[in-house]
């Protein structure tokens, strides 16, 4: 039997891009996409120095004026990624189309999977990985332009603790400010932390507190609080991370240069009897504003 290339490529073309709008509509994929600030990309790499300024509303009393910040030289540098999985030219002339469907399936779960992997890389090395201030992501250090320490001590992971730490994070970030001094409002509404940590995280968000004569009182948290996503990667299970994903930025910056793209290899076919089927895709991610994110650190 001759496989039809063309045929087979198009066909499996159709059940990527199928499988690749059933990703995105899984609700984990849109917390996951929600701490992103997607961006399309036209060259090599892209320039985020606007990242500083962030104006502020004033009233209008003569002539208008516009704030000269520094013109950040922060950069996210695109790369080539893709993954693939190897057909059989046996079990196409099988029509094993079950099996097919299942790897092309594969391929796009994986894409899933990278975004999660660029944003465990961007959590794992942010207290040395550099934001648009030349300053690590995560800092304590005040000084410059950065007047936001987001990179505070918790007081521990029992329920009781996680509960008021992520009052008191709450009460820190609303005070955040931008680099001129205009304090921002946000308040954090996503969770990010270890699998270990995830049970007793949902609990201190969603469960009700404790009255003093026994009675269960609402837990203001679970309005807050939107998500609580664990990144199985993650080493350390007593950190974990509050995020804001509702301020017009994003903590996170998703680079996208060339979409993800079914291609089919039959260059090998007639010596192996493999095709290789992947996705590729060029782009990068990289970190947002600091301002909306805090790192809690329980020793």
């Amino acid at each position: 039997m001759v496989i039809d290339t063309v045929v087979l490529e198009k066909g499996l073309n159709v059940e990527f891009m199928k499988a690749l709008d059933e990703l995105h509509n899984k609700p984990w994929m849109k917390e996951l996409e929600a701490l992103f600030l997607p961006t399309r990309s036209v060259a090599s790499q892209e320039k985020y120095g606007f990242f500083g300024d962030l104006p502020a509303i004033k009233e209008w009393i003569g002539p208008k004026t516009a704030g000269s910040l520094k013109d950040y030289d922060f950069t996210i540098k695109n790369k080539d990624w893709y993954n693939a999985v190897e057909l059989d030219r046996n079990e196409l002339e099988d029509d094993q189309t079950g099996l097919l469907k299942a790897k092309v399936e594969a391929v796009v779960q994986s894409l899933g999977t990278w975004k999660y992997d660029l944003l465990t890389s961007l959590i794992m090395n942010a207290t040395t990985g550099l934001a648009y201030d030349s300053q690590p992501f995560f800092s304590d250090i005040v000084a410059g332009v950065r007047l936001n320490d987001n990179l505070l001590a918790g007081t521990g992971i029992t329920l009781a603790q996680l509960q008021t730490d992520l009052g008191s994070v709450r009460a820190a970030m609303m005070k955040f400010q931008s680099d001129t001094g205009k304090k921002l409002g946000i308040t954090p509404d996503t969770i990010v932390c270890a699998p270990e940590l995830e049970v007793l995280m949902l609990q201190a968000v969603y469960s009700n507190l404790p009255g003093v004569a026994g009675e269960q009182i609402h837990n203001p948290l679970s309005r807050w609080i939107k998500a609580v996503m664990p990144l199985p990667d993650l080493t350390d299970p007593n950190d974990w991370y509050a995020l804001c994903t509702t301020f017009v930025l994003k903590p996170f910056v998703f680079q996208e240069r060339k979409a993800p793209t079914p291609v089919l290899d039959d260059s090998e076919v007639k010596k192996t009897r493999k095709l290789i089927f992947s996705g590729e895709m060029r782009g990068n991610a990289g970190y947002g504003l600091p301002q909306l994110a805090v790192k809690v650190v329980n020793t």
